[in-house]
């Protein structure tokens, strides 16, 4: 946690800027002498101790993590380069910025989710109807209904308070499809996705228990929490869980363990539809790379595009 330190040398106070970095089996310290005394705005520090922190996470990169060889070391960088810019970014925010900058990511994620999976709303109606504000067009009550939905679930998943199990993730799904005329609870029908049959239903829960399992096995061995995330959400997808709106739930659960995690957020984009949804059959056969690439690339575009335009 940054935070700023008080040192007395020859009876004379000295302030400096600190952070300490997980650079493997151990911590270290990294600060910036800031003055004699403690300056109002403290940006330039920030950035001289966020580009500190930069340097010696790409340094001992591999004492942290265990790398998954399907991802390039410069690519890791990259998203270890966005995760810093990220926390120092929302560290300088005032709490009325932050609350601006939640509600707009939640209206663009909304709308490229939805749309991923068939929704005609533009961006400019999602909004409105999160701000509950009138629409001119007619749009389908189910539509609006799914707008609505999504948006208490987006601030589920914001949350403290929500935890990831079987019994979470079925609450979740229960409050995205409230009143669509979509059975909720883990599916009760085989159901087959780019004629590609998904997990039966009699073997969902058990599915679901190994993943989750899985995630933690992964945590433990200090497996990319990126990385982990992805993969996650690609297992996720492939068991098919639900009847209807498993990449709804995917979506949400990836910013989720992202957030958790420290690495903040990820746009997953309706025009990038077709490179995605061929990434994640690519993964389901055993070929993780495209996937992996194509998450490292929408990564950078969320914090380039949405953050540091």
């Amino acid at each position: 946690m940054i935070k700023i330190e008080k040192k007395i040398i020859k009876n004379k106070p000295f302030f400096y800027l600190t952070e300490q970095i997980n650079i493997g089996p151990s911590y270290k310290k990294i600060q910036v002498y800031i003055g004699k005394n403690i300056p109002k705005n403290l940006s330039n520090f920030y950035e001289i101790l966020q580009q500190k922190e930069i340097k010696i996470i790409i340094q001992n990169i591999k004492n942290i993590y265990l790398l998954d060889p399907a991802i390039t070391l410069n690519e890791y960088k990259k998203i270890e380069t966005a995760r810093i810019k990220f926390k120092y970014w929302l560290l300088e925010m005032s709490e009325y910025k932050k609350m601006r900058f939640w509600k707009n990511f939640a209206i663009k994620f909304i709308f490229e989710s939805n749309a991923i999976e068939g929704s005609k709303l533009s961006q400019n109606e999602v909004e409105k109807i999160i701000k509950k504000q009138y629409i001119k067009k007619k749009a389908e009550r189910q539509e609006i209904l799914e707008v609505e939905n999504s948006i208490k679930a987006f601030e589920i998943i914001k949350s403290a308070e929500f935890k990831l199990n079987q019994r979470s993730i079925i609450e979740l799904h229960k409050i995205l499809v409230n009143g669509l005329s979509i059975d909720s609870g883990y599916k009760t029908k085989n159901i087959i996705v780019n004629n590609k049959t998904t997990i039966s239903p009699g073997e969902v829960r058990k599915n679901m228990a190994e993943l989750l399992l899985c995630r933690v096995k992964q945590k433990n061995k200090k497996c990319h929490p990126f990385i982990t995330a992805v993969k996650f959400h690609q297992r996720f997808e492939l068991i098919h869980p639900f009847s209807d709106g498993n990449g709804r739930i995917g979506r949400l659960l990836l910013n989720w363990m992202l957030l958790k995690s420290g690495y903040g957020i990820i746009l997953l984009k309706n025009k990038n539809r077709q490179a995605y949804f061929s990434s994640l059959d690519q993964a389901d056969n055993g070929r993780p790379r495209k996937l992996f690439r194509h998450c490292v690339q929408s990564y950078q575009r969320t914090f380039e595009d949405f953050l540091f335009p």
